[in-house]
C-alpha cells in the first residue's frame, strides 16, 4: 500500500503598530488658523492605517493641511484629518 500523505502547513503573522508621544507637539497651521497637533507622514499613516505614500499623495492632492518647518521637514496637521 503506497499511500500519499499530504502535509498542510499554515503560517499565520500578525502585526501591531503602536505610536506614542509623550505629549503632543502642536504647531500653527494657517489653514486651520490655530494651534493643532502635528503627525509625521509616517505617523499620520499609522494613525490612519494607511501607507506612507498614500498620506503623501493626499498632501499632493491638498486633502491634509502641511506645516513645513525651517528644516525643510514635513509634519501633518492633525485638524485636517
Amino acid at each position: 500500500m503506497g499511500g500519499k500523505r499530504r502535509i498542510v502547513i499554515t503560517i499565520e503573522a500578525h502585526r501591531l503598530t503602536i505610536v506614542r508621544a509623550r505629549r503632543p507637539v502642536e504647531m500653527w497651521c494657517e489653514r486651520c488658523g490655530k494651534d493643532v497637533p502635528i503627525l509625521t507622514p509616517e505617523a499620520a499613516a499609522a494613525l490612519a492605517g494607511v501607507s506612507p505614500r498614500a498620506i503623501y499623495r493626499r498632501v499632493e492632492s491638498g486633502e491634509l493641511h502641511i506645516i513645513e518647518t525651517g528644516t525643510k521637514a514635513l509634519l501633518i496637521c492633525s485638524g485636517s484629518f
